[in-house]
C-alpha cells in the first residue's frame, strides 16, 4: 500500500512515489529519493516552484520543527539538476 503525503509547499496531497522525501543532516537538507533516511522528514513536490514556495512561507523550518537556518544548497543541485554533487 502506498502511502499519502502532503507537500510542505503547496499543501496537495499524493502519494509518497509522487513527492521527493527530504531529510535534514549536520544543518541541510538534504534529498532522499529512494525514501531510505531516517529520522524526522518533510515532502516537497520535486520541482523548482514548490521548492521557491516553501522557502518563501518558510516552510522548511516548519516541518523540521526547528528555527535554525538550514542550507538548501545540495537540495537546489538536486532540484536542478537531478544530482547532490
Amino acid at each position: 500500500m502506498i502511502s499519502t503525503r502532503s507537500c510542505i509547499a503547496c499543501r496537495s496531497r499524493e502519494s509518497s512515489t509522487a513527492l521527493l522525501h527530504l531529510v535534514v543532516r549536520a544543518g541541510e537538507i538534504l534529498p532522499d529519493p529512494l525514501h531510505m533516511m531516517g529520522g524526522r522528514g518533510a515532502w516537497l513536490h520535486p520541482r523548482r516552484h514548490c521548492f521557491d514556495v516553501a522557502r518563501q512561507r518558510r516552510s522548511f523550518g516548519r516541518a523540521f520543527k526547528t528555527s535554525e537556518e538550514l542550507s538548501t544548497e545540495r537540495l537546489e543541485l538536486y532540484l536542478d539538476h537531478g544530482t547532490m554533487s
